[in-house]
């Protein structure tokens, strides 16, 4: 079994790609849960994450960022990463993503029915839990910060987790809008997110 590894980075911040370069490197990486966020006993969501991760090398995806100190006190010793994004930018990947969709699990998170219509409620809590993480991990040597556009590459990722031998293969992009133009403008949004929402009864 490996070191276990944490990718404690909200979604649209590189983490499915982060997640293809440690599967390349031969890790087991479980992804999201939402049944983490039904606990409301700390022993029974550390007994559950126990569980759950078992089997499984590395954890990545919402609503993983928020249970980093659950984590920490689980697995001290394992490595922990965030993925870190511009705001701005980080606001409009996802409203270009979600748009309008009322995702029930996203309502938990922020507290607001959508990100399109509450991009500031949005942007808080993604600030307010990076620098709750930044305070909660600092000085601490298991600890690794990756920004997109800036560190996101093998040698990185190799050196944190001790790995000699770095792949030649380039940085997996999982989701590069420039390779897959993702439509963004308003109607289309608005006509998916009508249609979702239908659909599920929201």
């Amino acid at each position: 079994m490996k070191q276990k590894v944490f990718v404690i980075g909200f979604q649209k911040t590189g983490t499915t790609s982060l997640e293809h370069a440690l599967q390349y490197l031969g890790y087991r990486v479980y992804g999201g849960d939402k049944n983490l966020m039904k606990f409301t006993n700390t022993e029974d969501l550390k007994d559950y994450i126990k569980k759950t991760l078992d089997s499984w090398d590395a954890a990545q995806d919402m609503p993983w960022p928020l249970f980093y100190k659950e984590l920490y006190y689980i697995y001290p010793d394992a490595k922990y990463i965030l993925t870190l994004r511009d705001t701005n930018k980080w606001i409009r990947s996802m409203v270009t993503y979600f748009a309008s969709i009322r995702i029930p699990l996203h309502k938990s998170i922020y507290g607001v029915p959508s990100a399109e219509g509450y991009e500031n409620r949005y942007k808080d809590v993604y600030e307010q839990n990076n620098a709750e993480i930044l305070n909660f991990f600092n000085n601490k040597p298991n600890f690794l910060i990756m920004e997109m556009g800036k560190n996101f590459n093998y040698e990185t990722l190799c050196n944190f987790l001790e790995i000699e031998v770095i792949p030649k293969e380039p940085f997996p992009h999982a989701r590069n809008n420039k390779k897959r133009i993702l439509p963004n403008y308003k109607l289309y949004r608005d006509l998916r997110s009508m249609y979702w929402n239908f659909k599920k009864g929201y």
